[in-house]
């Protein structure tokens, strides 16, 4: 490992001490019946189950818990489609500062509703006309906030990459491969720092739903590129038109792979979270799980790792997915 990915890794060490006292320190699950359905042994990290129903707050509390007592009393500012929103404004609550949050005019009921109850000052915007980036540092400027970056930010991603430094405190087992879901890539670059240093060897893949697979096609051509993004809205969390600088940087050198599939398979892998683990997966958050089951044939026999990266889903919402998934019974075979 380079240089400066072990630098790297002490501040995911360092951060994980500071943040520890605000976030939970959520299972590691595995099922005997699961396994041997798909003939591999799977780990699933359940950060559906974290403060604010996904790994977001993690991020967000690495950033806030790294600004000068100023900036806490001007307050910070976040653009989101949801569960970085609601990580920010509980971090800002922890740090007893004030937050507004940029979220889509689309962004789920659930999702506005929770950042809301946070305390956060909510503005909206279309995200098919408006720039969030845009509108965000124009607001900061005026208000004098901070802008507190959902995935490329270094701050971000050291607090993004303890959900895989516990996953290996909490198990013996060397991993062969690992399934990280991606939007900007902040989840998977922090958790690839800590992966290749406990597992030199490790296979790691981000996970996306087709048409919004920009990590897949710029990993291919290994420069950022952006992805057709006209197909389905289902994974609401994870759709960013092409990866974040600063954390395709560090994925691209620490060879990630991508991966993709169609939304059938996300209906499946909501289904068999609930069945197996008796989890309710948002989409975005059953993403890893959706993709593992597509390629299921390049991970057999093998240790893999994923993670439950959110459960922020209305019963009706839910309801629709395990509806949708009883009628692909037919069409996809696990």
């Amino acid at each position: 490992m380079q240089h400066r990915y072990k630098s790297y890794l002490a501040e995911i060490e360092k951060t994980h001490n500071i943040i520890e006292p605000y976030i939970k320190k959520t299972p590691l699950l595995s099922s005997k019946e699961f396994n041997t359905k798909l003939g591999m042994q799977v780990f699933c990290k359940a950060e559906n189950l974290q403060v604010t129903g996904s790994f977001k707050i993690r991020g967000a509390l690495s950033a806030i818990s790294r600004l000068k007592d100023e900036e806490l009393e001007h307050g910070v500012l976040a653009y989101s489609s949801g569960n970085h929103a609601q990580g920010v404004a509980m971090a800002a609550k922890c740090y007893n500062t004030s937050a507004t949050i940029i979220m889509p005019k689309d962004a789920p009921k659930i999702k506005i509703k929770n950042t809301r109850l946070l305390g956060a000052r909510i503005l909206f915007y279309d995200r098919d006309k408006d720039s969030r980036e845009n509108i965000g540092e124009e607001i900061a400027k005026k208000n004098n906030l901070t802008i507190i970056k959902p995935y490329d930010s270094l701050e971000t991603i050291f607090g993004q990459g303890t959900t895989a430094l516990e996953a290996t405190q909490q198990t013996d087992v060397m991993i062969d491969s690992s399934i990280i879901c991606a939007g900007g890539g902040g989840l998977s670059a922090g958790c690839s720092i800590v992966l290749k240093k406990n597992y030199p060897k490790i296979k790691i893949y981000t996970a996306e739903p087709e048409d919004w697979n920009d990590h897949e096609i710029s990993f291919k051509h290994k420069k950022i590129l952006t992805s057709d993004n006209s197909g389905s809205r289902l994974c609401d969390g994870i759709l960013t038109r092409q990866p974040g600088r600063i954390p395709f940087s560090i994925n691209l050198a620490l060879n990630l792979n991508g991966l993709s599939c169609e939304e059938a398979y996300v209906f499946e892998a909501i289904k068999l979270a609930k069945d197996f683990f008796s989890m309710n997966l948002e989409p975005s958050g059953a993403i890893g799980l959706a993709n593992l089951i597509k390629h299921k044939e390049h991970f057999v026999d093998q240790n893999v790792l994923i993670v439950f990266s959110g459960g922020n889903i209305d019963s009706q919402t839910l309801d629709l997915c395990l509806s949708n998934a009883e009628n692909n019974s037919d069409i996809i075979d696990i």
